[in-house]
């Protein structure tokens, strides 16, 4: 019943979603205003990657990438946290993404999502961190500073939500033999199903309206998908699920599913708004059942009693 009432927690909340026919440009995303300290705990670290909110330290040595030797990184902040990573290069570089008639979408797209994400967030009483990988330059250093970050940030606080939002290749591969949306959570580290259930509740009607399967929650590592199997991991959400598993990458579809259902990526900005609205407000739950005090707290509370 939760879901099916949501749509009276939008207003109050100001979500802002489809407000207008022609969403104006999204500006950059703003510096944190809340203190981001790195914690000394004297030890040196060999690399130090970015710069301001989002420099991190920590050491590498190639051969675990399912563990970060990071330095915690401690925000000063009475609010939940939220990390919104963008994880898509430039094409010609690294991780371009997704290529729909011709056109690498990856970067684009979480662009978009991260925007999108983030203006809710920040309205429903979250920190947001918006961390790039053009934070840190677009290459295998680039995603080492880029991923130990978001697990320093884990590391140094009690309630940190990683969202990544995505859209898939529709080529299958070893990897991902059945593209299309599914929350991909940590394969080597334990899970949080409590979370993965509350949010995957949230969206289910998304998928319904438009058409869509969604595989739910589900492992996806560089060799295996079995849980607790050493080949099952995903770097960026393994390094930060060490220090809290509350980290997900979430393909929305396949790319080319958002072109074919509204013409574009860009238009997939107003598609996919219910979707985001209910991603958000799930991190806003489970924020709640977690001791924050965010003004949704109580229409959450009311309605998931109703």
């Amino acid at each position: 019943m939760r879901v099916g009432l949501m749509i009276l927690l939008f207003i109050p909340v100001l979500m802002l979603s489809g407000c207008s026919p022609e969403p104006e440009p999204e500006p950059e995303a703003e510096s944190p205003a809340a203190r981001l300290v790195i914690v000394d705990d004297d030890r040196d670290y060999r690399f130090h990657r970015g710069t301001g909110d989002y420099q991190v330290r920590f050491n590498y040595s190639g051969e675990n990438w399912t563990h970060a030797d990071v330095a915690a990184i401690r925000v000063e902040t009475s609010q939940p946290i939220a990390i919104l990573p963008q994880q898509y290069t430039s094409p010609g570089k690294m991780m371009p993404g997704a290529s729909v008639q011709g056109q690498n979408i990856g970067r684009q797209w979480n662009e978009i999502t991260q925007q999108e994400m983030a203006k809710r967030l920040k309205a429903l009483g979250f920190f947001v961190l918006t961390p790039s990988i053009q934070m840190y330059s677009e290459d295998l250093d680039g995603y080492q500073g880029f991923e130990h970050f978001i697990a320093g940030v884990h590391k140094g606080n009690a309630h940190v939500q990683t969202v990544l939002l995505t859209a898939d290749a529709h080529d299958p591969n070893a990897q991902n033999p059945l593209p299309g949306a599914q929350m991909l959570v940590t394969g080597t580290n334990p899970r949080n199903q409590d979370w993965e259930q509350l949010i995957q509740s949230y969206i289910a009607p998304f998928y319904q309206q438009v058409g869509l399967g969604n595989q739910g929650a589900r492992v996806r590592g560089g060799l295996s998908e079995v849980e607790g199997s050493s080949a099952a991991w995903h770097p960026l959400i393994e390094r930060a699920a060490e220090y809290g598993a509350t980290v997900s990458i979430m393909e929305v579809s396949r790319a080319i599913d958002i072109v074919e259902q509204v013409g574009s990526m860009e238009a997939g900005r107003d598609w996919a708004a219910p979707l985001f609205d209910a991603v958000a407000l799930a991190m806003a739950d489970y924020a709640c059942q977690q001791g924050f005090d965010l003004p949704i707290c109580k229409e959450l509370t009311d309605v998931a009693t109703y």
